[in-house]
């Protein structure tokens, strides 16, 4: 989220930035009369509150990460990436595999029967 805000305010700077070259470098031509100062002064103060906007953000998503990882089941304290405490993990790991093993088709091992 906060990237999408900083990259969208980034390029409206850069655009209004353009606009603003274009206008005064076409100012006698009917080109210049088309870009306006005032709507320029706009965008720049959107590209602005955008980018603010969007380093508060970023300010928040990094103190968010800081908290502690917790198990999604019984809220006890995880390794960083790991969402199951490891009671819970096994739990989990069982049944998959117990769901794996009632739709996969065994196969005993062929060989000479005596």
């Amino acid at each position: 989220m906060s990237s999408t805000l900083l990259r969208l305010g980034l390029w409206i700077v850069i655009i209004a930035l353009a606009l603003y070259v274009l206008h005064d470098t076409l100012a006698s031509s009917p080109v210049g009369e088309i870009v306006n100062t005032d709507l320029m002064q706009k965008a720049l103060l959107l590209g602005g509150a955008l980018i603010a906007g969007g380093t508060v953000v970023r300010l928040f998503e990094r103190a968010s990460k800081l908290k502690k990882q917790r198990c999604i089941v019984c809220k006890a304290p995880v390794a960083h990436g790991a969402i199951y405490c490891r009671a819970h993990l096994r739990n989990v790991l069982h049944h998959e595999d117990a769901k794996l093993h009632m739709t996969q088709e065994r196969r005993l091992p062929s060989g000479p029967r005596s």
